[in-house]
């Protein structure tokens, strides 16, 4: 993401004319500046993300070095990247019961 140094500088010596139209004090605008700034980017936060769905996707190759390093193996074609998450999620599901299951017992 590519961010115009320019047009930033213009939204906020913008905001800052605003805001000094109501505030003559130039240190209290620039602190209402800044107040107004962080509850924008808040918002800009709470926006949902417009994701693109990956799920029909080749899966990655580090999605396939992964998968063989648990053991897994790997169709020749056809292999997605939403498959090959849930591969990935339930290899690590065995490898953590299996790693439970060696525990040894303590006898008292």
């Amino acid at each position: 993401m590519k961010i115009d140094i320019q047009t930033k500088i213009d939204e906020y010596l913008d905001l800052i004319q605003a805001i000094s139209e109501h505030i003559e004090n130039p240190a209290l605008a620039t602190a209402v500046l800044q107040e107004i700034r962080k509850d924008m980017r808040v918002e800009e936060m709470r926006q949902p993300r417009n994701y693109v769905a990956t799920g029909d996707f080749p899966a990655s190759d580090a999605q396939i070095a992964y998968l063989r390093k648990l053991g897994a193996s790997i169709p020749e074609a056809g292999l997605t990247r939403e498959h090959a998450s849930k591969l990935i999620t339930e290899l690590q599901m065995k490898k953590q019961t299996v790693a439970v299951e060696k525990v040894p017992m303590r006898r008292p």
